[in-house]
């Protein structure tokens, strides 16, 4: 656990509104790296929340434990592991064989998820034109909803990769596997320009959201898309408890309209927009302490089942814990 280090206070990075309103305060409750508390705050202005005071870029990474998930590349045999558990899990007559043998269906419960649509395939097997680019790419070989089929060393058989990771580590996996990658935007040429930039999930971990969107602007071809997926600060998860965040690696908790409000300023606009959440998000929570004890109770696999179908409701009204944005030029 790392000691108490020197904190930024910021402005509003969208309309540079230094008034606020404190809306939480929470630690590092998920990965312990801190017994510090940060402040989630709203700006007065345009409505946007941000950790207020947070750790500076030189410092951030203090906050970042070794065995950040995504910063590690998974053994072949438990990426095939999951992808499996996943199918099951989420196939009703597989999963109600599985229910047969509570102990193999108590095992698959985690891996109760909604379907969705990746955008990126979608994009390119539609005939989208241009490589890839994925900013906080981490080791390349999962990702949060798309698993292993989401990362970008899945994506080298459709098309030219190239990823953005402040990882050390990670970057030295993928270079090892013949994937051009960047410590940072500002070391991508200038000149490069690509079909699809996404950011998985890294969105709410830097410190300029604007400077992300004009990179986004400035570098997609004709036709291209950006896809952008963060937690969503309106969903239900945090509507009914705001403090149930990572903190203090999350720096920003948007919502769709502060998605939107970006990408207008430097002419994108919304093309599509999903919300989602999944059963094990809840129960994590609780555990953690964040969330009501009545989820600590890990469910059955028929009950993650039903628990999903009543989430889908809320997804379809905007209610999801997670957002997928797929933005275009105007």
């Amino acid at each position: 656990m790392i000691k108490e280090s020197k904190h930024e206070s910021v402005v509003c990075d969208y309309c540079g509104c230094d008034k606020t309103i404190q809306i939480t305060r929470q630690t590092d409750v998920i990965h312990k790296t801190t017994n510090e508390v940060f402040n989630i705050v709203q700006c007065a202005n345009c409505g946007l929340h941000f950790t207020n005071p947070r750790p500076s870029s030189e410092n951030i990474g203090l906050y970042y434990s070794e065995n950040y998930s995504f910063h590690n590349a998974p053994s072949t045999i438990k990426t095939i592991a999951k992808s499996v558990a996943e199918f099951v899990a989420n196939n009703a007559l597989l999963a109600r064989l599985a229910g047969l043998l509570p102990g193999f269906a108590k095992k698959l419960v985690p891996f109760v998820k909604p379907f969705l649509e990746d955008p990126v395939r979608k994009y390119y097997v539609t005939g989208g034109k241009g490589g890839m680019l994925d900013i906080g790419c981490g080791a390349g070989s999962s990702t949060n909803i798309w698993g292993s089929r989401g990362g970008i060393l899945s994506y080298q058989l459709i098309t030219d990769v190239a990823g953005v990771e402040i990882s050390s580590k990670a970057r030295e996996s993928l270079v090892a596997k013949g994937v051009e990658v960047y410590a940072d935007i500002d070391t991508v040429p200038t000149s490069r320009m690509f079909g699809v930039i996404r950011m998985n999930w890294s969105l709410e971990h830097v410190h300029s959201p604007a400077r992300y969107f004009q990179y986004i602007k400035d570098h997609l071809v004709e036709g291209g898309q950006a896809v952008i997926a963060v937690p969503n600060y309106e969903g239900l998860l945090y509507k009914l408890a705001p403090d149930c965040v990572e903190l203090p690696i999350h720096l920003y908790h948007f919502r769709p309209s502060d998605i939107e409000n970006y990408a207008r300023r430097v002419g994108l606009q919304i093309h599509d927009l999903s919300t989602f959440s999944y059963p094990n998000m809840f129960h994590f929570a609780a555990q953690l302490g964040m969330f009501s004890k009545a989820f600590t109770t890990q469910f059955g696999l028929r009950e993650a089942r039903n628990f999903q179908s009543m989430l889908n409701r809320f997804d379809r009204a905007g209610w999801g814990n997670d957002m997928v944005v797929v933005l275009v030029h105007e």
